[in-house]
């Protein structure tokens, strides 16, 4: 197979069964978890036997599909983001910081974990007898399996409305039925954040049985995402209620290496860096995410339809929104300055006006990010397909139903 069409992802892409996909980046990456952990093995020994396997995580997704949507999203996210991680480790740690390329598997443990689960924090203080926290176990395991069937069936069940759009209805649907359109961000919104449930539960119950022997702490871990839909401001939608999946690799491949350099080149000035670090550091980590989603976009739906159409767009909804949550801290402030505190922490303000503002912002934008995963389609292969035909028989029975659908019911 010639580069170029090894590179051109869609259509193009080799289809193999899934379990085969995943052990072509599973098997690179574990190998270099091993190696980055070895203590004694130079850097530079390390940095040569992590070109190879980093360029097997990095293409997988491009160069070999499964057929379903929703597994290949999947692997399209595990492998950039564990690209990332362990570039930052095998290469921007040592050239920029002047690290040697090392991690312990300890180490490891805590960042892939960490998006779930809090770790007590060791105490540094050698004349100290504190203790860290120690976690009390109330849960068992069963209780996360009631937390994943009540996400599988929000999935299902929402999901046999969006299987009644196609990709074509989803691009147009914004100029032509716009409160349909509205609809559809609202659910699509409630239905990722089952989805990524379904995700964390399924992390944190293999965690559960296989390291905690059937029981956890409740105190200890959280859910991955915290009902987007009902956040306040733009800053509480992506540093607390979003997802934190990737959270230590934007940190350690984005913003730290931009704080880092800013810090060195103003070191010599006497301008205060604080604010420009802060900006432009929080503003790599959004481009980072909006390039995370250009990757998945070009590797699903191929780079001729993709350069066309679709180049772009995701890097502009991140970096638009990334915009928008500095201007909201700039306004907040100001508000502060000049109304008084018991118009700002009302009910109308903090749980009305805010949650209007991040609604309509994100109403506004959302066409940049919903076109190339609309035309992709991938709702259409939902695994939890259970209450489908029920569902599609009771829109059709509604009166004017078609109107609150898409084309394909």
């Amino acid at each position: 197979m010639q580069l170029d069409t090894l590179l051109q992802g869609g259509t193009a892409r080799i289809i193999l069964p899934f379990p085969i996909q995943y052990l072509l980046f599973i098997i690179p990456t574990a190998l270099l978890a091993y190696i980055i952990s070895r203590e004694k093995m130079s850097t530079v020994a390390k940095q040569v036997l992590s070109i190879p396997l980093l360029t097997m995580v990095f293409i997988t997704p491009i160069a070999i599909g499964t057929g379903n949507g929703v597994m290949d999203l999947v692997a399209g996210v595990a492998c950039y983001n564990l690209f990332l991680r362990l570039f930052e480790f095998y290469w921007i740690s040592p050239l920029l910081y002047g690290k040697p390329a090392y991690a312990p598997t300890s180490y490891l443990y805590t960042e892939f974990w960490a998006c779930l689960c809090k770790f007590p924090k060791p105490n540094k203080k050698k004349d100290d007898d504190a203790k860290p926290k120690e976690y009390v176990k109330d849960k068992k395991a069963y209780h996360i399996l009631m937390y994943l069937a009540y996400h599988a069936a929000v999935c299902d069940v929402l999901g046999s409305w969006f299987n009644t759009f196609s990709g074509n209805d989803v691009i147009v649907m914004r100029q032509d039925r716009p409160g349909l359109f509205f609809t559809f961000l609202f659910l699509i919104v409630i239905l990722l954040n089952s989805a990524f449930n379904i995700f964390g539960y399924g992390l944190h119950l293999f965690h559960c049985l296989v390291f905690d022997h059937g029981s956890y702490s409740s105190e200890q871990w959280r859910s991955l995402m915290i009902n987007p839909i009902i956040s306040n401001s733009l800053e509480e939608l992506w540093s607390t209620r979003w997802h934190q999946l990737l959270h230590t690799s934007w940190v350690a491949f984005a913003f730290r290496p931009v704080r880092y350099i800013i810090q060195r080149l103003t070191a010599k000035t006497n301008m205060n860096p604080g604010p420009i670090i802060l900006v432009a550091s929080s503003l790599a980590v959004f481009f980072v995410s909006g390039m995370m989603h250009e990757y998945l976009v070009y590797a699903n739906i191929g780079w001729s339809i993709y350069s066309r159409f679709f180049v772009g767009q995701q890097v502009a909804f991140f970096f638009i929104h990334g915009i928008g949550m500095m201007v909201e801290k700039n306004v907040a402030k100001v508000c502060r300055s000049v109304l008084p505190a018991q118009l700002l922490d009302s009910f109308f303000v903090k749980h009305i006006l805010q949650r209007v503002w991040v609604i309509t912002y994100a109403y506004l934008t959302f066409p940049y990010f919903m076109d190339g995963f609309g035309y992709w389609g991938l709702w259409h292969d939902n695994p939890f397909t259970f209450s489908r035909g029920p569902v599609e028989q009771l829109l059709r029975a509604i009166p004017n139903g078609q109107a609150y659908c898409g084309s394909l019911l």
